[in-house]
């Protein structure tokens, strides 16, 4: 029925609900407003034709899920910035600070000592890392031994095989280890010192400029050192 589902502009201006004329401040539809208009629609139905408590309820139903899940959105939303803003703080205070983060080149430097961990799902047995230099030449090896399911830590001091010392530089690391009985190549972490941090736009969360090795997101953060 016309007079049911598409209610008059008439009727739709008597509730001031009709369409704004050009200048005139846009209204919106709200939950009285949309009790007022059914309403007026019952009224003004055709007496031979009255509208059911099925489309009633049924268009009730539907206006009570659009504002609903409204609320629900903005709700997530003021929740969202409130994280995020809670991780820019938690972010902001690690700058100068060293972080162990996914990786496996480090920097050695005089005085220094070279600080690293192997990132272990499971107990490790026999656990090895082994250092080269930029021309891929293995210049130490570290025996960690056997390890439990964590990060595992270790430190080189530059020493190099004959007392000598190695020189300043980026060193790339590599950690093997006995997994179930099977050899496997290990997740290594490398440390690096947090210069700024940056808050990414459109939900792209907080990122962390580290001295060396570029940047990296707050959640691939391991540790704090």
């Amino acid at each position: 029925m016309e007079s049911v589902n598409k209610p008059n502009m008439q009727v739709l201006e008597n509730l001031g609900l009709a369409k704004t004329k050009p200048g005139m401040k846009e209204q919106k539809l709200g939950q009285e407003d949309f009790i007022k208009l059914m309403t007026t629609q019952m009224n003004h139905q055709d007496p031979m034709k009255p509208m059911e408590n099925g489309d009633f309820l049924s268009d009730m139903a539907q206006f009570s899920t659009v504002s609903g899940l409204k609320e629900i959105k903005e709700s997530f939303n003021s929740l969202a910035n409130a994280l995020q803003s809670s991780q820019a703080l938690q972010a902001s205070s690690m700058v100068g600070r060293q972080v162990l983060v996914p990786g496996a080149v480090s920097t050695f430097a005089e005085g220094a000592p070279m600080k690293a961990a192997v990132e272990l799902e499971k107990n490790v047995s026999d656990l090895k890392v082994s250092i080269m230099n930029d021309k891929g030449a293995l210049v130490k090896e570290i025996n960690l031994g056997n390890k439990p399911a964590g990060v595992a830590h270790f430190s080189w001091d530059g020493m190099l095989a004959g007392n000598k010392k190695a020189m300043s530089g980026n060193y790339t690391i590599q950690a093997v280890g006995s997994v179930d009985g099977e050899q496997q190549s290990l997740k290594t972490l490398i440390s690096d010192k947090v210069q700024s941090v940056s808050l990414g736009q459109g939900g792209q969360g907080v990122t962390l400029s580290l001295a060396n090795a570029g940047s990296a997101g707050l959640a691939d953060v391991k540790e704090i050192l």
